[in-house]
């Protein structure tokens, strides 16, 4: 198990989609969870490839290639991730802040919270706040959910949260948020009911803000 997983962190280093794609097709058909795969190979590569953008080692054309790498892993991923599941737990709303094009992390959270008997609402990127009180008043959603992989873009979340709450409907919907520079002292300054430091944090966190058991990822073995 621990070779194809450092052969898969190893694809995504190099930017090697189609090697990515065929080591994650390799991996689950030896019977490593999709889960496994997330948290042992995805995650920890991709969070060390954005210290080292952040820190001047590698520049845009790097992490875009690395991104496309992962994306084609997930692409592999996604059918396991959203299966179907009985019951229907509750409804999220979920984007990327105004001037954040990132989309990788939410898409995880997007589908493992869909793959989890969660109806998911899914606005895309760079949404502003408008948009999101939108979402709250057509979607009637339990859970608002935001990401934001910039430094640059965090403040948006605040923003996001100042317009529900001018808007009146603050006490309708419950606020998360997540993403690489996001932390708990950030969440609990903005006002938000919960923080998900990665996307099993933000199932958990979730789970728990609806009162709701822990499913496909709370039970699994990695």
């Amino acid at each position: 198990m621990d070779q194809i997983i450092m052969e898969i962190q190893q694809g995504l280093v190099d930017g090697d989609a189609e090697y990515v794609k065929g080591k994650t097709e390799a991996a689950l058909a030896r019977e490593i969870s999709p889960e496994a795969i997330i948290k042992k190979a995805l995650i920890p590569t991709m969070d060390k490839i954005g210290r080292e953008f952040r820190e001047g080692d590698i520049y845009i054309p790097d992490v875009l290639m690395s991104s496309r790498a992962m994306h084609a892993s997930l692409y592999v991923l996604k059918p396991l991730l959203t299966r179907a599941v009985s019951g229907h737990k509750g409804r999220v709303v979920i984007g990327t802040v105004a001037g954040d094009l990132h989309d990788i992390g939410k898409n995880m959270v997007t589908w493992s919270l869909q793959g989890e008997g969660y109806e998911v609402v899914d606005l895309g990127i760079d949404v502003p706040p408008a948009t999101f009180v939108a979402a709250i008043r057509e979607c009637q959603p339990d859970i608002l959910a935001m990401s934001a992989l910039l430094t640059t873009t965090i403040g948006e979340m605040r923003n996001v949260i100042q317009e529900v709450t001018d808007e009146g409907l603050r006490d309708k919907v419950k606020i998360i948020v997540g993403g690489g520079p996001v932390t708990q002292d950030f969440a609990d300054e903005v006002g938000a009911n919960g923080y998900g430091k990665d996307i099993f944090g933000a199932i958990d966190v979730v789970n728990q803000l609806l009162g709701r058991g822990s499913g496909y990822f709370g039970t699994s073995e990695v």
